[in-house]
């Protein structure tokens, strides 16, 4: 069943979870957008392995003649299987720094969470079970020799006309590959202030408000969402097509899949910690359903 997180807010019991989920969707378009299918759980002696069959070709169909049979036409599937990781940001504090630094408080809470957005944005497109075995494996690994995977021949060192003019080429065939437009394009700092520049040069309008006043960012009308602090620590553009039949997350059943624990100060021990959890991972059903342009170079994305 696919559920967004707002939905799971809405529907938690606990105030504390409830408030922790809205401010996670608040400060991430991408958590914010993504559908989960909840469909794990973790009672018993589930493994949590999601299984599923991923769409690499799809099927095609033909006019035939009166008296003759139709060819077949195979679709090409890959069958997946991933695990979802728990992730997990843990802090402390001393019960009289907690009395006299109310601030600092609020500081470790509202860091733990934006911890939490960090490690899934860098996870759900660089995850790799290879190298980080208690992760998931992300959009990096799934697009992979695929279809929907291109390496830019545009150097964007040195910016003109008609280098903007030959990335937007390349950027119109990679959006051409996929199956529909592109709910997001998910790139580094470094790379939406290039792209930026890029729809000046060569006349598109690049900024929009949205309803809360913040400026937003978009590619011929597809918005940008910058991931920061590192998150994606290069100069790749992905485009993602968010659907349950399409690029997904995946978590446990109901609210479950997240959790925040708070400290009780009264209770005994100078030392008090709280943490917070989110059992994620995600699945790309169709190959289409997402795509990555790469530069041409490999360099260090910035911010």
């Amino acid at each position: 069943m696919a559920t967004t997180l707002a939905e799971l807010a809405i529907n938690s019991q606990d105030k504390l979870k409830q408030g922790f989920i809205n401010e996670l969707i608040t400060d991430s378009y991408i958590l914010n957008m993504m559908p989960f299918d909840d469909c794990l759980s973790a009672n018993g002696t589930s493994d949590l392995v999601y299984a599923y069959k991923r769409v690499e070709t799809g099927a095609s169909a033909a006019f035939r003649s009166l008296n003759e049979e139709p060819k077949a036409s195979e679709v090409k599937i890959k069958r997946v299987t991933t695990k979802p990781g728990i992730l997990s940001s843990k802090w402390e504090m001393d019960r009289v720094a907690k009395t006299a630094a109310e601030d600092l408080y609020e500081l470790k809470v509202a860091e733990s969470k934006n911890a939490i957005i960090r490690k899934f944005n860098a996870t759900l497109i660089a995850g790799d079970t290879a190298t980080e075995e208690k992760g998931f494996d992300g959009l990096a690994k799934a697009l992979k020799d695929s279809s929907t995977e291109f390496t830019s021949a545009v150097d964007l060192t040195a910016l003109d006309k008609p280098t903007a003019l030959a990335f937007a080429t390349e950027m119109d065939t990679l959006l051409a590959s996929l199956t529909r437009d592109p709910d997001v394009l998910a790139v580094s700092p470094h790379m939406a202030t290039v792209m930026n520049a890029i729809c000046r040069y060569i006349g598109m309008e690049s900024l929009t408000m949205d309803d809360a006043g913040k400026r937003v960012q978009h590619w011929d009308g597809i918005r940008i969402e910058k991931l920061r602090d590192g998150a994606l620590a290069t100069n790749d553009i992905y485009a993602i097509c968010f659907g349950l039949e399409e690029f997904h997350g995946i978590t446990l059943t109901g609210d479950s899949g997240i959790n925040v624990a708070l400290p009780d100060w009264s209770a005994p021990g100078a030392v008090k910690s709280g943490d917070s959890e989110f059992v994620c991972g995600c699945a790309l059903k169709k190959t289409k359903a997402a795509g990555v342009l790469h530069p041409k170079a490999a360099t260090s994305a910035q911010g």
